[in-house]
């Protein structure tokens, strides 16, 4: 965890220079959205894989149900994470490739965030779950895996929830940049509209 930590302050640290060197430009906006998406990317595959792999050799190398439960948990999160961090990557590639008109610039850079947002909501109810398997966990036909798959639970949603947070916290850094850059747009958060000065 302390990891992960790190290497989200080095990405905040590297994602807000970045910005402070272009500013104004929407394709620089835009590039930028991708950069932060790519990095963040590296970062849930790479907690994906330590999951993975320590999952795996926990798993393996105990006797204790719940321990054991714990790490197989992990293993599969880490396994789901993996998967969604290469995508995330491939996409980041196929942006760069991609022709984006200014406005759906600026529409991928409220669903960036939306998506964030969305995908926090889901941490919290993970560790809610998690919570409530180990409340429960008494009453369950197998309480050592019960406790042992909460725990997991509450880690990877705790986990994700910094991801996320951190996520959208960087991509709503460029919000204002965004009203700067392109003033002709009607920026708001119920939607984008043009305006037209007669």
């Amino acid at each position: 965890m302390k990891f992960f930590l790190i290497v989200f302050l080095i990405f905040c640290s590297c994602g807000s220079q970045a910005q402070q060197r272009d500013t104004l430009n929407i394709e620089g906006l835009h590039q930028q959205r991708i950069e932060t998406n790519r990095k963040g990317m590296w970062v849930l595959t790479g907690w994906g894989a330590l999951n993975m792999g320590s999952g795996i050799i926990g798993a393996l190398s105990t006797k204790n149900a719940e321990v054991k439960a714990f790490h197989t948990m992990n293993a599969l999160w880490g396994v789901v994470n993996t998967g969604i961090g290469v995508l995330g990557l491939l996409r980041a590639q196929k942006e760069k490739r991609l022709y984006f008109s200014d406005a759906d610039k600026y529409k991928a850079y409220k669903n960036s965030k939306k998506l964030y947002l969305v995908n926090g909501g889901l941490d919290v109810l993970y560790v809610g779950t998690g919570l409530l398997l180990r409340a429960k966990a008494g009453q369950a036909n197998n309480p050592a895996r019960n406790r042992g798959f909460g725990n997991s639970l509450i880690v990877q949603g705790a986990g994700l929830l910094l991801f996320d947070a951190t996520m959208y916290l960087s991509h709503q850094k460029q919000h204002r940049y965004w009203k700067k850059a392109a003033p002709e747009f009607a920026v708001t958060e119920n939607g984008l509209g043009l305006v037209y000065h007669l």
